[in-house]
């Protein structure tokens, strides 16, 4: 019970901790630190359960306190209210306790036995399992995070990538691995401390300590190599000059006004006096403003009807002679039409021209879950329920295309082509016969009516938390974009937690590109991000604010997470299936041997072999008595004398016996009350005579028998050798029957035995005719004459 207990403190601790490394209220960037230690306890609590139910149960409740503390304003989202948390945290749970699972199937090792593994373990042999399960519990978090951030139901808050946000120099590795990358080195730090205690638990009772310190040393330096790699690349990508190939002169504006409140008036009038106040600014200072953006949801009414609706409204000025006043082109969040007949409207990014008129639109491809895109809304029990219980009355419809948007630099609007693009690698220059140039030909060497690149700028706009979704961002960012100008609107959650998470889950987006990340938000945090993560320009959240600035576009280049993706997740998933593969083998393996049918059939091969053998028999040479007593019609084939040794002509069974150890040990098909080759001391009359035999099982003698033994000693005849092989056949299967006990120590004991047995025949053989044998068999002998002198005065 008590232990029960402390492995559920364990998880909710575990989440509480975590919950604290993500931005709160308190810690508005979180806390790295708390990062690397926040698994800690988890990784005890899921290492020391006894079943997958209890693993599933654990990381569950992990899962669901992280998302509980961390994303409690969820709670705020109009409409859902308890719908949007309690749903999200039933579905965070079910998740996490599917990773639990996936956690827990190492230290299971898929065996009946863990006592046995952990015995093992402190033994001395599989260590590797010290590396094993750190290993793999870094993969499985990634996996964990990596599910939840993926496809319709993704989720990337609460993650342990969020809580690295502060240390730049260990986030740069995003450009390779993604953000995968960042979890991993957490996770494995995280899960070699945790390590580090379960090794000191497994010392003291240990018969090799030496082995598994060794091995979580050697882990150690590792994981230390790859975090000083880490390290070091980061030092490097956050330091390198990176030069500017030309500026982007923007306005980002925060107006701060919920949309939800109702209409866009109080939105259009705050929003048209600060950027009015900054492009009269920026022009003040030189500088001529070349797009204004205004956040998501700023225009309530649907595109393109709405063209002439702010082509009037509001009253005074309306929207579209502000924007022709401002002559400066705008990317305004809004919604549009996309299919009249069913009435499909799409959460967009709308651009218009410096003279105001309509350019077109983006349209949100990776919705908010049952937020925006809410499945079967076209059936009329969803679209009641959504209605009347939820109180979420429409549904938007994903977008199905990935918009490049295109606009004029006014700071080099004067520049031309260089001479340098559109030539070819070879060509040839040449003179008329009269020595002239022609010059349509020699035209492009004296100016080049090109377009200039460096005249215009390509930018994309994911909008709201599509800016968390490599899934959408990738293709924008292949189409040729320069920038990513996000828009967003977190103003309903009124919880500044809310705003730098969003912020945090972003700003990874400008190091996997290497390009640079402008937010233009609601209520916040607007900000612009350079390519290495560092913050260039920002606004305090929850406040009604406009800057224009300045934003570096930089040469674009394509990195490996650009090309790639989520390799890095994807190669861990597969090092873990493989791993599962193999493991699933020789676990199905384990279980057909150990079935009743294999080991009703082995019994049945090895008690058939047991009774085909006769086994060695081992005699001083002198001692050939009990030969001479055989009658002459006895089958004299059924031996062949080598020296010391007479071998039976059937060795199959011999051999097929060795073959069979395996059953022997783990089905422990018979117990050996002696094993074979064990020397059988015998006393004849007074002598120290010793004869080894190597028989398929040693038994006691019974009185029967002894008496049939002494029948034939009197009549001076031997037993045929039919008789003892029924008599061997008959002691070998009441041997086979008996049940056995403590299997696994007797049969060592026995092989131990037989080892030793073997030793002593091989010493026994060497040593022939010794002064001493000598005298034992001169004894042996006068002791028989005595016997049989014995036995006849007794008959006369």
């Amino acid at each position: 019970m008590i232990q029960a207990f402390l492995q559920v403190f364990y998880a909710i601790f575990s989440g509480l901790v975590q919950g604290l490394a993500i931005s709160n209220e308190i810690l508005p960037f979180g806390s790295p630190f708390l990062g690397l230690f926040c698994l800690i306890p988890l990784y005890v609590a899921l290492y020391r359960a006894k079943s997958y139910r209890e693993a599933f149960l654990l990381f569950a409740l992990q899962a669901m306190t992280v998302h509980l503390t961390s994303s409690y304003w969820l709670y705020n989202f109009h409409g859902y209210a308890l719908w949007s948390l309690g749903a999200s945290a039933l579905g965070t749970a079910v998740l996490g306790g599917l990773t639990g699972v996936v956690i827990f199937f190492l230290p299971r090792q898929l065996s009946y036995n863990r006592k046995k593994t952990e015995l093992e373990e402190a033994g001395g042999r599989r260590v590797y399992l010290i590396p094993a399960r750190i290993l793999w519990f870094a993969s499985s978090f990634v996996f964990w995070e990596w599910i939840k951030s993926t496809g319709f139901l993704g989720y990337p808050w609460g993650t342990l990538f969020m809580t690295a946000y502060s240390w730049k120099i260990m986030t740069q590795i995003a450009d390779i691995t993604g953000v995968w990358g960042i979890t991993f080195i957490f996770a494995l730090f995280n899960a070699l401390v945790a390590e580090g205690f379960n090794v000191l638990n497994l010392l003291p009772h240990a018969q090799k300590p030496s082995v598994p310190a060794y091995t979580y040393r050697k882990t150690a330096k590792a994981t230390a190599v790859i975090l000083c790699l880490t390290a070091v690349y980061g030092i490097f990508q956050y330091i390198v000059p990176r030069s500017v190939k030309k500026e982007l002169n923007a306005i980002i504006v925060q107006q701060n006004v919920d949309p939800w409140d109702g209409g866009d008036e109080a939105s259009i009038s705050i929003s048209t006096r600060l950027t009015e106040r900054e492009a009269t600014r920026m022009r003040e200072n030189g500088k001529e403003p070349d797009l204004v953006l205004w956040s998501e949801g700023a225009l309530m009414y649907t595109f393109p009807n709405a063209v002439d609706y702010y082509s009037e409204e509001p009253e005074g000025e309306s929207l579209t002679e502000f924007i022709k006043r401002m002559r400066v082109p705008f990317l305004i969040g809004g919604s549009t039409m996309t299919d009249r007949q069913h009435r499909k409207i799409s959460n967009s990014a709308i651009l218009f021209d410096k003279d105001g008129e309509y350019a077109g639109f983006y349209s949100k491809i990776h919705m908010v879950p049952f937020a925006e895109d809410v499945p079967f809304m076209d059936n009329p029990l969803m679209a009641a329920f959504m209605t009347n219980v939820v109180k979420m009355p429409y549904s938007y419809t994903p977008g199905n295309q990935y918009v490049l948007f295109k606009i004029p630099l006014n700071s080099s609007t004067f520049m031309t082509a260089p001479l340098r693009d559109g030539l070819e690698p070879y060509e040839t220059i040449e003179l008329d016969s009269t020595g002239r140039v022609d010059y349509e030909e020699t035209r492009k060497y004296r100016f080049n009516s090109n377009e200039n690149p460096d005249s215009f700028v390509k930018f994309s706009s994911p909008i709201c938390f599509e800016d968390a979704f490599p899934d959408v961002c990738t293709p924008l960012f292949r189409s040729g974009s320069e920038v990513f100008l996000n828009i967003t609107n977190d103003s309903w959650s009124k919880t500044p937690s809310s705003e730098y998470q969003h912020f945090i889950v972003a700003s990874f987006l400008a190091i996997e590109y290497r390009t640079t990340l402008v937010r233009c938000a609601n209520a916040g945090y607007s900000v612009v991000v350079g390519p290495n993560g560092k913050i260039l320009n920002d606004m305090d959240v929850f406040t009604e604010d406009a800057i224009g600035c300045t934003i570096p576009i930089y040469e674009r280049k394509s990195t490996v997470f650009s090309i790639l993706g989520d390799w890095f997740a994807y190669l861990l998933f597969a090092c873990m299936a493989l791993y599962f593969a193999v493991k699933c083998v020789v676990f199905n393996f384990k279980r057909i041997k150990q079935s009743p049918v294999m080991l009703k059939l082995a019994k049945s091969i090895l008690k058939e072999n047991e009774d085909q053998e006769t086994g060695w028999d081992i005699e001083p040479d002198e001692d050939l008595d009990d030969v001479e007593d055989e009658p002459e019609g006895s089958n004299q084939n059924s031996t062949e004398t080598e020296g010391l040794f007479t071998r039976s002509e059937n060795e199959t069974g011999f051999h097929n016996s060795f073959m069979l150890s395996e059953y022997r040990t783990e089905a422990t098909l018979t117990k050996p009350a002696e094993s074979s080759g064990t020397r059988t001391a015998r006393k004849r009359k007074g002598t120290d005579t010793v004869k080894a035999r190597k028989t398929p099982a040693k038994t006691e003698e019974k009185p029967k028998t002894r008496a049939r033994k002494t029948a034939a000693a009197k009549t001076g005849t031997k037993r045929s050798s039919p008789a003892k092989a029924k008599e061997t056949k008959a002691t070998a299967s009441r041997t086979t029957t008996r049940k056995p006990k403590a299997a696994k120590a007797i049969t060592k004991k026995a092989e131990t035995a037989t080892t030793a047995g073997r030793k002593a025949l091989e010493a026994k053989t060497t040593v022939r005719k010794t002064p001493a044998v000598k005298n034992k068999t001169a004894g042996k002998k006068q002791d028989k004459t005595n016997t049989r002198g014995g036995r006849r005065q007794s008959k006369k």
